[in-house]
């Protein structure tokens, strides 16, 4: 595993579960023999799950010079996203951008819920690896990251949610994605659990990735197809999934026929409905995606 996949991506369970409650939809669309390959989607410039890829990633298995210093390149959140300390620790980082988020600075939240993000979760059962030398590479970059958060307190971990919360409702479309990527109160979903506080984060989820895709986030237009089709967080309906499968197509640059959205779809639903979702598709994704 190359080590710049592992810093700042220990990933959640609530991330987990999410991503594990439903598939991705294209992966199930049939490709034409001469149409691109729709693969899962994600946003353009900060590429959800992309970036540890990203030039200028590091290599070198260490976060920091010393114990508690941030790395002089940004460090990968548990989101995916690049996250700069600026040389900072990270409850340095944290007090120097909280009191203007406490006033309602959207942009200093969204800072305070990524610096606090990093430090979310990570004494989490080891998952399982292909070697013991990726195992020990896991625990190297784990053991940097807890020194990086080091004064990092478990209440202003919690707090970041809070933050992710204002960014999110004040338009952030990355915060508005990570909202319902981290699960409800920053914890797994469980779907046996219908508490007033759950459905109050499906309701906003639902908002904030339709707010989201319609600044044409691919990733938010998928995931709003993947919710529709599992019916999990929203109540199932074939046809809004469709028609946000071709949403997210569009903003991907891909092509589907009817014919492969057919093979899909079309058994789910009537002629008619089937008509009236690529109408839909088509509606959504000119509002969305063809600008």
């Amino acid at each position: 595993m190359p080590k710049h996949l592992i810093p700042g991506l220990i990933l959640s369970a609530g991330f987990c579960s999410l991503c594990a409650m439903s598939y991705l939809i294209f992966d199930s669309v049939p490709q034409a023999p001469d149409a691109p390959v729709a693969t899962k989607a994600e946003p353009a410039s900060r590429a959800w799950g992309a970036s540890p890829f990203a030039v200028g990633a590091p290599t070198d298995g260490s976060i920091a010079a010393r114990p508690g210093n941030a790395p002089r390149q940004p460090i990968y959140g548990r989101n995916g996203r690049q996250v700069d300390f600026g040389g900072e620790n990270a409850a340095d980082y944290i007090a120097q951008w909280s009191a203007l988020a406490r006033n309602g600075d959207a942009a200093a939240a969204y800072k305070v819920f990524q610096a606090a993000d990093v430090c979310a979760n990570n004494d989490e059962p080891v998952p399982p690896f292909g070697s013991a030398t990726e195992r020990d590479e896991f625990l190297r970059e784990r053991d940097n990251l807890n020194r990086l958060c080091e004064g990092v307190s478990a209440a202003q971990v919690q707090e970041r949610m809070v933050f992710l919360n204002l960014a999110a409702r004040a338009g952030n479309r990355d915060a508005q994605i990570d909202y319902f990527m981290e699960g409800p109160d920053g914890k797994p979903y469980d779907a046996a659990i219908d508490d007033p506080a759950l459905l109050r984060w499906k309701s906003d989820s639902i908002t904030f990735l339709k707010s989201a895709s319609a600044q044409g986030d691919a990733f938010a237009l998928g995931l709003l197809a993947n919710a529709y089709d599992a019916g999990q967080i929203v109540e199932s309906d074939p046809k809004m999934s469709l028609a946000y499968t071709m949403a997210n197509a569009a903003a991907r640059h891909v092509d589907l026929t009817p014919d492969q959205l057919r093979a899909r779809f079309g058994s789910q639903m009537s002629d008619d409905d089937f008509a009236a979702a690529i109408q839909m598709g088509r509606q959504i994704s000119a509002l969305c995606c063809q600008k």
